[in-house]
């Protein structure tokens, strides 16, 4: 806010009572700061407050207003009195005001309906103020819980890079509140999770190959070759001994073969005859069916190695995406279990034939082996688990292949699920809110309706003609004579002179007179209640007299004593004096009851690394809250300035013209009568002739370059004098006084610790 420093929660509270008394140099910030209040009454920033400022005032109620939030609603409360409210209501070269508008008598009932309307304002304008406390509330509560829900549901969705926030989660709450759907299971969930966690596919697996026909075949194949018989061998001993087929067999090929003559058996010759007996039964018919039996016998181990590979090819649930092994436990245990079952019947099916083949001139056993509709059944089991291995497989291959869309689609069921979880929740807190809005919207309509109708009513009640007496009374009272007045017309007033239109402008003390009357003439108009006005005060007093100063001082404080609030601003010492003495018992009451007065001080320095001066309000110090004179508190900045030589003083630009303020008085006591600073200088050099002129060359420097300071409005003000002059030009005044008067500056040195 310009020169103001800045503010925020942190800040020192300025602890605002009833009664505020703010003193400032020229320059210090007081009209802007007046400002401020005069945008609150407006509803609007000032087109005089710096570009781009923002300020909030807060009241007892918790209700906060201000710029550039929440402009208006205080305009009825405030009144300010600055140079700005003189300029607008008061055209001195015209001699007219502005109209002040009282009830008329002949109004009352329209006038106490007004009173009314205007207490349902109040109660409405509180009512919105809590109304609007709670929806913020609502807003607040709301804005927590979608933003702590969204970083719930992020942490579940593994983004990366990518943000799931609350606007996120408003649009999904758009797009599912009407779901009729459920959300995931606790294995989805965390299979989709999987999913949102994995940077690349996993491999495609390869489907599983079976062939189902090939067991019934396979064993109908087995038993009908087991069953069968060779035809009738012409060799008695195999009718009774058929086990010995093959082994006559092997031992008549190996004695042929051999040329052996003789039986390796029983050692009698085998004769000629006997060897074209065994041709003769042992013929190709035998080799061609042992042999049949041998290739099946290969096929059915085949047959037995791929059931075997089988149940190794059927993939871990770990190598399968996680959506997919939600039920490949069970069907795996399915495979598995089909697998050994018909296994275990193509093993009684190997058993029977090996059987076969060691005794195959006759039918080999099968009353142990499993029945055909048994074997069927298993293989029918097999086929149905390994379709429903391949049906996961596939949507594991699938999934691989879309990775991509299987990763967003994960994503959007996680949200989804979130959402449905948490559905009911935020539905209650966006009702809350929506009704919260809607109770401030009702009370907004309301409070427009009765604003709208005190505004007809004054309309039609107000008349401006009675302030002027009122105000008459406190010129006439304020000047101590009757000569000037104001003079009701259509639009205003006139000012007159003797009871004719003004000629040419007031004096600045007759201009000062009427403004004030006017003012204080205007809080209680437009059916206003002093009780309830916040009245702030910028420099009520100019160029006027101690007894017209005196007077204007106790006739603004004793009209705003019963004011809700009063803010008083000035430079004027003898102002700040006036209402520091009127306030000083409420500023500190007696012990056990609460001070209703503030005394604050808008301390203006360059902050050290800065080139700008910045204004902060703080309380007053005692050197000024406790003494009629300034010359204790323009004394302790010498002393501060001079006591840290070497340290930044914030306060150093401005104490040329503090120096030069404390020359002033100082030598105003010590050398009476004399005229101007340079013959109380001669003087001063006649009465004590010890001096060292050489070393108040520096005071004669300071006098000579601050001669224009001669009151506290320029204390503010640059000088031109080097930092080092400035130094040199305390010292000297330091130890001139030491000299001069040294208990003087021993109590003053004293007062100022």
């Amino acid at each position: 806010m310009g020169i103001h420093a800045n503010r925020n929660a942190r800040s020192p509270s300025l602890n605002f009572r009833q009664y505020n008394l703010i003193y400032g140099f020229n320059g210090s910030g007081k009209s802007t700061l007046s400002r401020l209040f005069s945008s609150l009454q407006a509803g609007e920033p000032h087109p005089r407050l710096p570009e781009g400022c923002s300020y909030e005032v807060s009241l007892d109620d918790g209700a906060a207003y201000g710029h550039p939030s929440n402009p208006t609603g205080l305009e009825k409360r405030i009144l300010v009195f600055n140079a700005d409210y003189i300029e607008q209501n008061l055209q001195w070269s015209a001699g007219i005001a502005n109209p002040v508008f009282y009830i008329g008598a002949e109004q009352t009932g329209a006038a106490a309906e007004l009173t009314r309307i205007e207490d349902e304002i109040t109660k409405t304008e509180t009512a919105r103020t809590l109304a609007r406390a709670t929806e913020k509330a609502a807003e607040k509560t709301f804005a927590t819980f979608r933003r702590e829900r969204a970083k719930s549901v992020a942490s579940h969705l593994h983004l990366g890079s990518r943000k799931y926030e609350a606007p996120t989660l408003a649009k999904d709450y758009d797009s599912w509140k009407d779901d009729a759907g459920v959300g995931l299971t606790e294995e989805e969930l965390r299979a989709a999770e999987d999913t949102r966690r994995s940077d690349e596919p996993m491999p495609a697996i390869e489907l599983i190959a079976f062939d189902e026909p090939s067991i019934g075949v396979a064993y109908r194949f087995i038993s009908e070759i087991c069953a069968q018989s060779l035809a009738k061998i012409a060799l008695d001993e195999v009718e009774r001994y058929p086990a010995m087929l093959m082994w006559l067999k092997q031992g008549h090929e190996f004695h042929k073969a051999n040329e052996v003559e003789k039986c390796l058996y029983c050692g009698n010759v085998v004769t000629s005859d006997r060897r074209a007996q065994l041709d003769s039964a042992l013929d190709d018919r035998v080799d061609e069916f042992i042999a049949r039996l041998a290739r099946t016998s290969d096929r059915l181990n085949d047959l037995l190695g791929t059931l075997s590979r089988i149940e190794k090819n059927v993939p871990s649930r770990d190598a399968l995406v996680s959506e997919v092994r939600v039920g490949f436990g069970e069907a795996r245990r399915d495979v598995e279990q089909a697998v050994q079952e018909t296994i275990k019947n193509l093993i009684g099916l190997q058993k029977v034939l090996e059987a076969k083949q060691a005794r195959p001139a006759s039918p080999a056993d099968l009353g142990r082996l499993a029945s055909e509709t048994d074997v069927l059944e298993s293989a029918r089991k097999l086929a149905g688990a390994l379709l429903s291995i391949n049906e996961l497989i596939s949507l594991h291959n699938g999934t691989v292949a879309n990775f991509n869309k299987h990763k967003h689609d994960a994503e959007i069921a996680i949200r989804r699920h979130f959402l449905l979880e948490a559905r009911g929740d935020y539905a209650k807190h966006l009702k809350e809110l929506s009704t919260a809005t809607l109770d401030v919207e009702a009370k907004g309509l309301a409070l427009e309706k009765l604003t709208l109708s005190a505004a007809e009513l004054r309309r039609k009640i107000r008349a401006h003609g009675p302030a002027a007496t009122l105000i008459n009374k406190l010129i006439a009272s304020y000047l101590g004579h009757g000569e000037l007045t104001i003079h009701p017309i259509e639009e205003g007033y006139q000012l007159h002179r003797h009871g004719t239109l003004i000629t040419g402008t007031p004096s600045e003390g007759e201009k000062t007179a009427i403004a004030i009357s006017y003012f204080l003439s205007s809080i209680e108009a437009e059916n206003r209640k002093l009780k309830d006005v916040i009245v702030v005060v910028d420099d009520p007093v100019s160029s006027l007299d101690s007894k017209a100063l005196n007077f204007a001082c106790s006739l603004v404080r004793g009209r705003l004593d019963k004011a809700g609030q009063v803010i008083v601003m000035t430079h004027n010492l003898q102002c700040m004096n006036e209402f520091r003495k009127g306030w000083k018992s409420k500023a500190r009451p007696p012990e056990g009851k609460d001070p209703t007065a503030t005394f604050l001080f808008i301390d203006v320095g360059i902050p050290e690394g800065q080139t700008k001066r910045t204004s902060t309000i703080v309380e007053m110090s005692k050197l000024l809250r406790e003494y009629d004179s300034e010359y204790h508190f323009l004394f302790s900045h010498v002393l501060r300035f001079i006591d840290k030589a070497d340290a930044h003083d914030e306060h150093g630009y401005m104490l040329p013209n503090v120096m030069r303020r404390v020359l002033d008085v100082f030598l105003a006591f010590k050398c009476p009568g004399s005229s101007g600073l340079s013959g109380q200088m001669a003087k001063l050099y006649s009465d004590y002739p010890k001096l060292d002129r050489d070393k108040l060359t520096a005071l004669e420097r300071l006098s000579q370059i601050e001669s224009h300071s001669d009151n506290l409005d320029d204390l503010l003000s640059f000088s031109s004098m080097t930092l080092e002059e400035t130094r040199a030009a305390a010292n000297a005044l330091i130890e001139m006084m030491e000299h001069v008067d040294p208990k003087h500056l021993a109590g003053v040195r004293k007062l100022c610790r």
